[in-house]
């Protein structure tokens, strides 16, 4: 079969995987449960990271109640900021203060409240979403491979520990230092997946492309591009791919021009850019310029197929 029907055919599969999964009874439970989760501000954030650094999962004490579970005997809060809003009493503009017959809300100020992180809790299991790691060997050396067209990017690659605040991370890409960054205790198959779901950061998402997607988007383009690469070296990351980028997608399957964007990006050629790089007139770092263009990601991996 010759490659771009293959590499169709594994994007169409991912998407009908991914359907059939947000579909499913186990799905459903987790977005249940992910929804009794409210969304933080930036600020809340803050003050979350600032207070309990390593918190993964936080919520309210009647909230963990709900999931049965219950927030340990001498365990102190982390303050947060909720906001206090009123009713509109008044008449004025009324077309205006109403939403479906109700009063408007108006922000009054905001009152300091505290959550828990799930490791202040006991009780119940939490449903996780249906992602599993990855298990088996790397035949193809697809992360060696891998790993030379991070560096032929102009990025540092390594198998290593994760940085500081980020230890629930498969791998983590440093665009400010140019560094990608693989854990070394993962099993070589999934190496090869997280190393080519950072390679898809790399060339999709950096700051020298322009303006990023939302988080999202990145995840859903990184993991798909990091299936389809495995998939073309006969390495199966089903039981991975397909849970992360549904629960990315939040249950969304309408993310067709993402994967889209992301088959396209396999095959359009990429330049080999050199690893030195001159300041440019305003002290920034600027690309000298590229090397003839060296063929698509797909063909750089199999240079021998690449050639007939």
């Amino acid at each position: 079969m010759p490659r771009p029907d293959r590499l169709a055919e594994a994007h169409d599969r991912l998407v009908a995987a991914i359907e059939h999964l947000v579909n499913g009874e186990e799905w459903r439970r987790f977005l249940d449960t992910a929804r009794r989760f409210r969304s933080y501000s930036v600020n809340n954030l803050l003050l979350i990271f600032a207070q309990q650094p390593d918190a993964t999962q936080v919520a309210g004490y009647r909230t963990w109640q709900s999931l049965g579970r219950q927030v340990r005997r001498g365990e102190s809060g982390i303050a947060i900021l909720a906001p206090c809003t009123y009713r509109r009493s008044d008449d004025a503009d009324t077309d205006n203060d109403h939403t479906n017959g109700e009063p408007a809300r108006v922000l009054h100020g905001f009152k300091v409240v505290h959550v828990f992180d799930v490791a202040q809790t006991d009780g119940d299991a939490l449903p996780s979403p249906p992602v599993q790691l990855l298990d088996g060997e790397d035949p193809q050396h697809v992360t060696e491979r891998l790993a030379a067209v991070i560096a032929d990017h102009g990025y540092t690659f390594t198998l290593g520990p994760m940085p500081v605040g980020r230890a629930g991370a498969n791998g983590v890409t440093t665009y400010d230092t140019r560094t990608v960054v693989v854990r070394d205790d993962l099993a070589p198959a999934q190496q090869a997946k997280t190393t080519a779901h950072e390679l898809a950061h790399v060339l999709l998402h950096s700051p020298d492309r322009g303006q990023r997607p939302d988080r999202a988007v990145c995840e859903i383009e990184a993991e798909s591009v990091a299936y389809l690469v495995c998939g073309s070296h006969g390495l199966a990351s089903d039981d991975y791919s397909f849970g992360y980028v549904a629960t990315w997608a939040s249950g969304d399957t309408d993310n067709r021009a993402r994967h889209q964007r992301a088959r396209h990006h396999l095959r359009r050629p990429h330049p080999r850019r050199p690893r030195h790089r001159r300041p440019g007139r305003t002290g920034r770092l600027r690309d000298s310029p590229s090397r003839s263009p060296r063929g698509s990601l797909l063909q750089r991996l199999h240079p021998r197929r690449s050639s007939k």
